[in-house]
């Protein structure tokens, strides 16, 4: 029971509309017998259960993180200040 409890403590405002708006098509499935409602209620249910959004994680933010390398350093440029002159 405590397992339930604390799984759905970590949930957030996103995953609760997403399972209210699941739960609300299935009803609308009920009612009118309409597959599209099923559709979008297993799509909704699916991603609010499983905790998955974008495909992919494209819809993450870039965290920083402090082990990665520079790839390129650039030197601020000056003129007048030439390294070497022409």
């Amino acid at each position: 029971m405590e397992a339930i409890k604390k799984y759905f403590t970590a949930w957030d405002f996103a995953r609760i509309f997403k399972m209210v708006l699941g739960i609300a098509l299935i009803f609308g499935y009920f009612s009118t017998k309409e597959k599209m409602y099923l559709v979008g209620a297993i799509f909704f249910a699916g991603q609010a259960i499983l905790n998955i959004g974008c495909p992919g994680g494209s819809c993450a933010t870039n965290v920083p993180n402090d082990t990665e390398k520079k790839v390129m350093e650039f030197e601020k440029y000056e003129p007048g200040k030439d390294k070497k002159n022409v």
